[in-house]
Parts: structure tokens; C-alpha cells; sequence
């Protein structure tokens, strides 16, 4: 027998195994949450734009006062800029993206009051039928 698949009044298909997840209306923020969610999101944005561009422009601001940064070996014929651009450099990265990333979570949390993604309490949405079962 086929399955019926008209939408619903509000445009959904019957069925649809996220509706759990993405249309909850008990869950509508407002304009003033929303505001202020704004506001503290490009704080931290700016702030972590800040110390990205602080964190790029020391390689050349050091290569300028120390002129030996591209010179002197210091471990296995490798240079402190040598060093600094290949390892040093994209593991500030990371772990900036890394802050950013758990602050602008932790921020949607707070002020949104509900969360994301909880690893301990998460259940999928639909009953998953036991394997060789209606396949």
C-alpha cells in the first residue's frame, strides 16, 4: 500500500522523521532574546577576530625586530619562523577555532535557554526497528 505523502496544512509531509527536531513550535525565541544573542555573538566575534589578526600579524612584526628568526637553526636545521609558520601558527588556529566554536555554543545555550546537542540525553526521533526487521 503507498504511502500518503500530501503535506500537512503547514507544509510538511506526514511522517517527516525530524519533525521532532525541527518544528516544535513550543520553541520560538524572541525578538529581544534574539537581540541579545546578536549582540554578545559579535562580541565574541570580534574579539576572536582580534586576536586572529594580532596572532597573524606577530609572525612579520617578529621577522622585523629579529632579524635571526630566519637565520639561526635552532633544532634540527629548522628556524624559529620555519617552526612558528608550520607548527606553532595553525595549532593557534585550532585551538582558537576550537574557543570560538564552545563560547558561541555556549552562548546559544545560555541565552536561548535550551541546548544544541547533549551527548548523554540525545534519543533519535523515530523508533529505529531492530535490524531484518521490514527490510
Amino acid at each position: 500500500m503507498a504511502q500518503d505523502v500530501r503535506p500537512v496544512p503547514d507544509g510538511r509531509l506526514p511522517g517527516d522523521t525530524l519533525d521532532s527536531l525541527l518544528w516544535n513550535y513550543a520553541e520560538f525565541d524572541t525578538p529581544e532574546e534574539v537581540d541579545a544573542l546578536f549582540r554578545a555573538q559579535r562580541r565574541l566575534s570580534v574579539s576572536h577576530a582580534l586576536l586572529f589578526f594580532a596572532g597573524t600579524l606577530l609572525l612579520p612584526v617578529v621577522q622585523a625586530v629579529w632579524p635571526a628568526w630566519t637565520t639561526s637553526p635552532v633544532w634540527g636545521g629548522l628556524t624559529p619562523a620555519f617552526i612558528a609558520a608550520t607548527v606553532l601558527y595553525p595549532l593557534f588556529c585550532l585551538v582558537l577555532a576550537a574557543s570560538y566554536t564552545m563560547r558561541a555554543n555556549r552562548l546559544d545555550e545560555d541565552l536561548l535557554g535550551r541546548t544544541l546537542w547533549r551527548e548523554d540525553s540525545w534519543e533519535p526521533p523515530v523508533r529505529t526497528p531492530p535490524s531484518g526487521e521490514g527490510y
